[in-house]
């Protein structure tokens, strides 16, 4: 029996379930080499209660349903392999509460980083947010796929930043971590308690359970910071002083920025996108700037503590100084030719957002997005550049971003392909780039951990037992197979 319109109406109220042509086609695709599917039906829901109505009743008639927070993914984590209720969430945006004591908040799917950050930092908090996440997008989907945050290199303030988290599970039944697991609420004596059970349904894209409300940790506004910069000539330059510094865990926020996307964040000729795929647009700043500035740029950020801010900030200073000292690179405190880039980059801490503009270049972004040993980024990053020349691609049209995760044990790079949106020769000429440079980088140590689209099937048929044990978990949680069926392993 398939599921009824007037049946989700019964739910969520007449006008907000559709299934005009123009809105199935709006959910059926985003910027990514997914292939388009469309949904049956578009639900919008605003609040838990009918999100496991929403799946009582597709579990009676076994129809697919598909969580969509914000649709700021990018990645084809929403498309509907299968069909189905696509689940809006955005109107699931309350801020729940902020305990500016405890120093946490307790979010919905619909709440985005610019709404909480906007929120937080009128009381001098701040969330965490990753580099180059949209401001639109969901901050509980953001968290729930692993998007790593500014301040990952920090084991203090980059890691472990769910506490309590409540779901819908496939049948429907409400499912709590944490403090919440034992009936109580956050701010209890105990506060919010940490475990690792949430684990289980990050990074699953929905196919487990749909995360209803999450809580986060959040911290004040440091008052004190003081920014580096420190060009680099290549990327093993960049990352063996990276080491160095990491080992003596020198400063909070650490990035490395190739000159493509550091050029691409200062360029005042272009706009942060406010949809993806852009449109493509020039900009003479960009090009003037991308052969100006070094080849690499690390930026380090060095935050004081609540007590003793200025001496913690002079003797990190004073150990940064002598990491450069001794792989003899020179330490900054400002980029020639580029006026104002401490304050920029000062701004990007809280709202790390400038480069978005790097989809104005040809409109769509092909990220190849991995985890990897940190000396193993170099190598990387030089089979990228040899497979671009084979399929004609500019290296210099490369845009790349590496962020040491806790002290340098990994690093999270980003490397970016860009093509037109709209398909054509050029488009399939750098899917083919990109499908060729996923496999090789995965055979050659990167470890791709969250396996979107073609990268799934990929790393799934490397690990069998593991794959196996997923799909056991899946069929004993969603007999139906109704929660986002076709992803990850789950076809």
């Amino acid at each position: 029996m398939a599921v009824q319109k007037s049946d989700i109406e019964k739910i969520v109220g007449q006008g907000n379930v559709l299934d005009d042509e123009a809105t199935l086609a709006a959910y059926s695709k985003d910027q990514s080499f997914v292939s388009a599917r469309r949904p049956d039906l578009v639900a919008y829901v605003e609040n838990g209660e009918q999100v496991q109505a929403i799946i009582l009743k597709a579990n009676e008639t076994k129809t697919p349903v598909i969580p969509y927070s914000s649709g700021m993914n990018l990645h084809g984590a929403t498309i509907p392999d299968q069909g189905g209720i696509m689940l809006d969430m955005s109107r699931m945006n309350k801020i729940i509460s902020i305990d500016e004591e405890n120093w946490y908040v307790i979010v919905e799917p619909g709440v985005t980083y610019q709404q909480l950050q906007d929120n937080l930092t009128e009381k001098g908090l701040r969330i965490m947010v990753p580099f180059g996440t949209p401001p639109q997008r969901s901050v509980l989907t953001s968290y729930l796929e692993r998007d790593p945050v500014m301040a990952a290199p920090s084991f203090e303030h980059g890691n472990y930043l769910i506490m309590d988290t409540e779901l819908v599970l496939p049948n429907g039944e409400i499912f709590r971590t944490g403090n919440w697991a034992s009936g109580g609420d956050p701010g209890a004596p105990s506060g919010p308690i940490r475990n690792t059970l949430f684990r289980m349904f990050t990074a699953a894209q929905g196919t487990l359970g749909i995360m209803i409300k999450m809580v986060l940790q959040v911290e004040p506004i440091q008052k004190h910071q003081q920014l580096f910069f420190i060009p680099c000539n290549t990327l093993e330059e960049a990352t063996g002083a990276v080491k160095a510094m990491q080992l003596r865990e020198i400063g909070t926020e650490c990035l490395i920025l190739n000159s493509f996307n550091l050029a691409a964040m200062c360029a005042d000729g272009w706009n942060i996108p406010e949809q993806f795929p852009a449109e493509a647009s020039t900009s003479a700043d960009f090009e003037a700037m991308r052969k100006e500035l070094p080849p690499w740029v690390i930026t380090v950020c060095i935050n004081g503590n609540i007590r003793r801010a200025e001496e913690k900030i002079a003797y990190e200073s004073e150990a940064l100084k002598e990491v450069c000292d001794s792989v003899n690179l020179p330490l900054l405190e400002n980029l020639p030719n580029v006026p104002g880039a401490d304050i920029m980059m000062k701004n990007e801490l809280l709202r790390p957002w400038s480069i978005l503009k790097k989809f104005n270049y040809k409109g769509s972004v092909n990220d190849l997005t991995f985890k990897a040993p940190l000396k193993k980024a170099a190598e990387l990053e030089k089979r990228l550049q040899e497979l671009a020349g084979k399929h004609g691609y500019s290296t210099g049209d490369i845009g790349m971003f590496l962020l040491p995760l806790e002290r340098g044990r990994a690093v999270h790079c980003e490397f970016d392909l860009h093509s037109p949106a709209e398909c054509g020769d050029a488009r399939h000429a750098v899917k083919a780039l990109w499908l060729e440079a996923s496999a090789d980088l995965l055979n050659n140590g990167a470890y791709f951990d969250r396996p979107y689209g073609a990268w799934a099937d990929m790393i799934y048929a490397r690990a069998a037992n593991y794959t196996q044990m997923l799909r056991k978990l899946k069929a004993d949680t969603d007999p139906n197979n109704i929660l986002n069926p076709g992803k990850l392993c789950f076809t």
